[in-house]
């Protein structure tokens, strides 16, 4: 089990790293313990996810087999791409800081989602703030490739190649998904 200082120092790091501040790096625990602590992230992040979910109508059907289904391509999500990295890091010659940017990656995504959510609601609400939403997507983008960045110590070029490969294995494993409840 995860002790709550360890969940407030990863989601107080990923924060200042928002901020863009890369002294929240410090915030973040890089050991393996470490490391597979910080998947806690995503699973505080999975009923935000669930309520995107059900917002895009994904639960309009069949309730429990999409609900089984997204949970699955959830999880897919969650581990394909930090198994990706491991590779591409070795190739960049950055696996000595490979569980630092997981770990980074991973608390990231509770900040993410604290902001995404809102917007996600109010533009359900209201569809005439869809552009928001827009404009939020890009700012996150923008965030994910500071985060690998500085936690990767890779180029701006790399880092948004980085990014690039997320959205490539979650639009794969979400399509698959789709696939999955025609």
């Amino acid at each position: 089990m995860i002790a709550a200082g360890e969940i407030i120092g990863g989601v107080y790091g990923a924060w200042r790293l928002a901020r863009r501040d890369p002294a929240g790096l410090i915030w973040f625990d890089a050991s393996h313990r470490g490391f597979w602590h910080s998947f806690w992230g995503p699973a505080l992040v999975l009923p935000g996810f669930l309520v995107l979910q059900t917002l895009d109508g994904a639960f309009a059907e069949s309730v429990l087999a999409a609900l089984t289904v997204h949970l699955i391509a959830y999880v897919i999500g969650c581990v394909a791409f930090p198994l990706a990295v491991a590779h591409v890091a070795e190739g960049l010659q950055r696996s000595h800081v490979y569980t630092r940017y997981i770990v980074a990656y991973n608390w990231s995504a509770v900040v993410q989602m604290a902001v995404l959510l809102p917007v996600a609601i109010l533009v359900q609400l209201f569809p005439q703030f869809a552009i928001l939403n827009l404009a939020l997507t890009m700012g996150l983008l923008v965030y994910q490739a500071y985060v690998a960045h500085v936690a990767l110590e890779v180029t701006p070029t790399a880092a948004a190649l980085l990014v690039l490969l997320d959205l490539l294995i979650a639009a794969m494993v979400q399509m698959s998904a789709d696939r999955l409840l025609i």
